[in-house]
């Protein structure tokens, strides 16, 4: 797949570009393949409902109630599950209602994307690369002590959110948690398998990750075959380029021993796939 002189009409031309996305896979490809690129897609988990939704209805009773001083969304997926559960019990009104009169935080475009379809006010995101350090800096000029903080959750546990929620413990803050879905692994593991073999033969030119998540899955599932240390070596191959898409992708894929080549300047997935030409052109030396 790997091509030794790639042909220079389109940045990507030639290139075997890898990733792990699922839910906006089709988004990513149709980018690559505008830059002449050939995607490879290897979804590594999914995002799922909760198995009991009654902590979400009783999440949002408790919003509803006027239970919150402030809330915050960390995605936009989990964002859009609790307003969808919202209109399913019928609660939207009174939610939107409640979101008007607390402090509503937004990590990142994606919550503010979804929060405004729902005419929600937004009082605070903090700035790129949307991290909770930069999160939890803006917050600390707010008077959080004895404070009621409804947060909103990843699909599961991470060394980000625990310090996230570790920090708004340390500004005084009282917090309300929910989970609205989950990740799991990808229903059909065979294309991640068949991604690792592909990286251990060299026949990638880029590995893309997008999430803390995405290289943990990818890392397990390699673990499972007795795969994980020729993971590595493949990663780290001065052939192979890998690219996060923000600081805590990166910080994961580095947790695993591998280096991040590429990380765009700003944390998002067009300036992610742009940035690809000229740094696997620079590496050639083309």
């Amino acid at each position: 797949m790997r091509s030794a002189d790639p042909p220079t009409a389109l940045p990507l031309a030639g290139r075997t570009i890898a990733f792990l996305e699922a839910r906006r896979s089709e988004e990513l490809a149709r980018l690559i393949r505008q830059r002449g690129g050939t995607p490879y897609v290897a979804p590594a988990l999914r995002e799922v409902p909760v198995d009991d939704p009654r902590p979400l209805d009783a999440w949002l009773a408790a919003l509803a109630d006027g239970r919150f001083d402030v809330v915050i969304f960390l995605t936009g997926v989990g964002c859009q599950a609790l307003l969808e559960r919202a209109v399913q019990r019928d609660r939207l009104d009174a939610v939107r209602a409640a979101l008007a009169r607390t402090r509503v935080v937004a990590r990142g475009p994606k919550p503010v994307r979804v929060l405004r379809e729902y005419g929600v006010r937004i009082d605070f995101v903090p700035p790129e690369p949307n991290t909770s350090n930069e999160l939890l800096a803006g917050l600390a000029s707010w008077d959080l002590t004895g404070k009621q903080v409804g947060l909103q959750l990843y699909g599961g546990p991470t060394p980000v959110l625990d310090r996230l929620c570790a920090g708004l413990a340390a500004l005084g803050a009282q917090l309300h948690p929910v989970a609205p879905y989950r990740w799991a692994g990808p229903t059909d593991e065979r294309p991640l398998r068949a991604l690792i073999a592909d990286c251990v033969a060299g026949r990638i030119d880029a590995l893309l990750i997008l999430s803390s998540s995405q290289i943990h899955n990818l890392f397990a599932a390699a673990e499972a075959h007795d795969q994980a240390p020729a993971l590595q070596r493949a990663l780290n191959d001065p052939r192979m380029l890998v690219a996060a898409v923000g600081p805590v992708a990166a910080e994961a894929v580095a947790a695993h021993g591998v280096r991040v080549d590429l990380q765009p300047e700003h944390p998002k997935m067009g300036h992610l796939v742009a940035a690809l030409g000229p740094a696997l052109a620079a590496r050639s030396g083309r």
